[in-house]
C-alpha cells in the first residue's frame, strides 16, 4: 500500500480531502477483508464504511513504529466485522444444518492438477459463500486470517470445540462440492 505520511497527518487533523484520498487508498484492502466474510458486494462495502470510520476517529492512536499501517486497518476491519456478526447474532434466525451431500463414491480421489484447471478463484470463493454463515466466519478466521481456535472462540463467544467443528465442517463441505464440480459429465 503507497501510503503518504502527510496525507495520513491530514486526515487525522480532520481534512476531508486528505480522508477520501486515504479512503481510496485503503478501499481495495478493506474491501478484500470484508468480501471473505460477507455474503454480497454491498454488505462489504457497507461494512467497508463502518470500518473506515473507525479507523478515521482511531487515527491518533496508529504507532508508525509498532505495526504497519495495512495490519493496523485489516485488524481494525476484521474486528468491525466481527462485532457486526454479534450484533447480527441476535436477529439471526436458528439453522439446522443438514448433510445433503450425495456419497455415491466416497472413495473416488481427486486430481487436483484438474481441479487447478477446472476451479478459478471466484468460483472458489462462490462456494465459501454458500457455507453457513457462522461456519463460513469462523473458517476465514481460522484458515485465511490466522487466527487460533482460543482467539476465534473469544472473539465469537463459542467455545473452542465449536470453533474446530465449524473449521472441521467447512473443509469437508468445501472437499465434496469440489469434488462434485470435478465429476466428468456423463
Amino acid at each position: 500500500m503507497n501510503l503518504d505520511p502527510q496525507m495520513l497527518q491530514a486526515a487525522q487533523k480532520g481534512d476531508r480531502k486528505a480522508q477520501y484520498a486515504l479512503y481510496r487508498v485503503c478501499f481495495p484492502v478493506l474491501m478484500a477483508v470484508c468480501a471473505r466474510y460477507k455474503r454480497d458486494e454491498q454488505e462489504a462495502a457497507a461494512a467497508v464504511n463502518t470500518g473506515f470510520l473507525k479507523i478515521i476517529q482511531h487515527l491518533d492512536r496508529y504507532r508508525r513504529e509498532e505495526v504497519p499501517f495495512e495490519a493496523w486497518i485489516r485488524r481494525i476491519m476484521i474486528n468491525t466485522v466481527i462485532d457486526e456478526f454479534r450484533r447480527e447474532k441476535k436477529w439471526r434466525e436458528l439453522t439446522v444444518f443438514t448433510d445433503t451431500i450425495e456419497k455415491e463414491h466416497p472413495l473416488e480421489p481427486v486430481v487436483w492438477n484438474e481441479a487447478e484447471q477446472r476451479l478459478d478463484v471466484q468460483h472458489l470463493e462462490d462456494m465459501l459463500r454458500r457455507l453457513p454463515r457462522v461456519t463460513q466466519q469462523v473458517f476465514n478466521l481460522f484458515a485465511l486470517d490466522g487466527f487460533t481456535h482460543r482467539e476465534i472462540g473469544e472473539m465469537l463467544a463459542i467455545s473452542e470445540g465449536t470453533s474446530k467443528w465449524h473449521v472441521n465442517h467447512a473443509r469437508t463441505q468445501l472437499q465434496n462440492w469440489i469434488k462434485t464440480e470435478l465429476k466428468p459429465a456423463i
